[in-house]
């Protein structure tokens, strides 16, 4: 993958989060390594989220994409939940500043990430398409100011945590079902 498309990569070189040679490794992490695991977790699970949210509005009409989308949503979902309650039992357990300075740290530097990532592809999109000059440098420009408020004002969305309405999102119990999507407002 071109270095200016892979967000997992840079988001490894920028030191975000655990490389995944580290995790390979299979050497217990300790406190701080499973802190920054489960930060880095909890940002990008939070864009995962969003983004399959809207990928899964965009698609509902067409049931065949819709059901394939509400799987992958639902995981995103799972994954985020499971990021807030450990996140939020490890606090409990003292280890609060730390937390939040990872998570500080994980969500500046993962929104530089999105937007690096997301200009690498828009410029290869309107390459391969032919845009416009006028077109490419619009939506750059929507790119950026995108980035801008993210930096300035959403990025708190991304370090906040509560406890998730979904419990013990990664276990096996029946009772603890996600809710559908489709239904929720919002």
């Amino acid at each position: 993958m071109p270095d200016e498309l892979d967000y997992v990569g840079r988001s490894e070189r920028a030191g975000i989060g655990v490389a995944h040679t580290k995790l390979r490794e299979g050497t217990p992490l300790g406190t701080e390594g499973v802190i920054a695991y489960l930060a880095r977790g909890r940002v990008t699970e939070q864009r995962g989220a969003e983004d399959m949210r809207a990928v899964l509005a965009a698609f509902d009409d067409l049931p065949e994409m819709h059901c394939a989308l509400k799987v992958i949503c639902r995981d995103e979902e799972r994954h985020l939940a499971h990021c807030h309650e450990e996140l939020l039992r490890l606090t409990g357990e003292g280890h609060g500043p730390l937390i939040r300075t990872a998570l500080r740290r994980a969500a500046r530097t993962e929104i530089r990430i999105y937007r690096d990532v997301s200009t690498g592809v828009l410029e290869r999109v309107a390459a391969q398409l032919g845009w416009h000059p006028a077109e490419r440098l619009l939506l750059l420009g929507g790119l950026r100011a995108a980035y801008a408020v993210e930096s300035r004002w959403r990025w708190r969305r991304l370090v906040t945590l509560r406890m998730p309405e979904l419990r013990n999102a990664l276990g096996d119990s029946a009772d603890h079902r996600l809710p559908d999507p489709s239904t929720e407002a919002g």
